[in-house]
């Protein structure tokens, strides 16, 4: 097959494009700003089988500081996206949407969830109106080697690369907050499924990622590294202080299951910092 992937150059994107290749498919790579022009001035040409859609600002903090940027890249480069497969023969799309979608304890959805539900919506109004194929996958906190970790977003690596440097780790809030953490593999595993049984999982939204017997709190891995060099800091609008993954639904679809456990993930993951540091 022949695929598009945005995000090309992204922690995710990285990994799928990789395997795909593995798997003998032709990919073409895409890392453009996706929001900063209009479909036709940004796509290559040709036709495509796929579009695995992952190009985005995927921080939740730096929405809450540029809220622009997240409306450019995630609400805009999606609607983009859904034109030019409309405009090709109505390419399917997989798109990776997200958790922060749904609102936190506070009842806020921060600029970062609004403008990746901004996106759904677009990918279901097109499937409505124009018949074009969608998966939307909501993934849980996403993790592994070569993901570029930092106060701005990847909380795992993050704080496993501040633990290798000695560097000091912001925890916005008291460290209770727990999420389900996933292994890269595992993620990658399930686009390529959708890809390869796409019929499977046709207009479907899922949520998807570690399950409850991953699930990691902030204060945990503290714990699990033995760093506890940490400053405390109000905790983020919109933040949710629990999201743990009931995988039923996307694991009846296909089978797919997490296959990496969070001590065999962790010690992966700091393998591989100790040895690309």
């Amino acid at each position: 097959m022949r695929i598009l992937l945005t995000g090309a150059l992204g922690f995710m994107g990285q990994h799928l494009h990789q395997k795909l290749l593995n798997l003998g498919h032709q990919v073409v790579p895409m890392d453009k700003k996706l929001g900063n022009s209009t479909s036709e001035n940004l796509f290559p040409d040709g036709k495509f089988d796929f579009i695995v859609h992952l190009g985005a600002n995927c921080s939740s903090q730096i929405s809450l500081r540029e809220p622009s940027v997240d409306f450019t890249d995630n609400a805009i480069g999606t609607f983009n996206v859904c034109e030019f497969s409309r405009n090709n023969g109505n390419i399917p799309i997989i798109f990776n949407s997200t958790m922060k979608v749904y609102p936190g304890e506070d009842g806020i959805i921060p600029p970062y969830g609004t403008s990746k539900l901004v996106g759904e919506m677009y990918l279901k109004m097109y499937q409505k109106v124009y018949g074009i194929p969608y998966v939307i996958n909501r993934p849980s906190s996403v993790y592994g080697p070569g993901q570029n970790g930092s106060d701005d977003g990847g909380w795992v690596t993050w704080f496993i690369k501040a633990s290798l440097t000695d560097k000091t780790i912001n925890l916005y809030g008291d460290g209770t907050q727990s999420r389900d953490i996933l292994y890269i593999d595992d993620c990658i595993n399930m686009i390529v499924d959708q890809i390869l049984n796409f019929k499977k999982y046709q207009n479907k939204e899922l949520d998807w990622g570690g399950g409850e017997s991953n699930e990691l709190s902030l204060n945990q891995l503290l714990n699990i590294l033995g760093y506890h060099n940490v400053a405390y800091k109000e905790k983020l609008k919109g933040d949710v202080q629990r999201f743990v993954v009931d995988n039923t639904r996307a694991s009846r679809i296909n089978d797919w299951r997490p296959m990496v456990s969070v001590a065999e993930g962790i010690d992966k993951t700091i393998k591989w910092f100790k040895n690309n540091l």
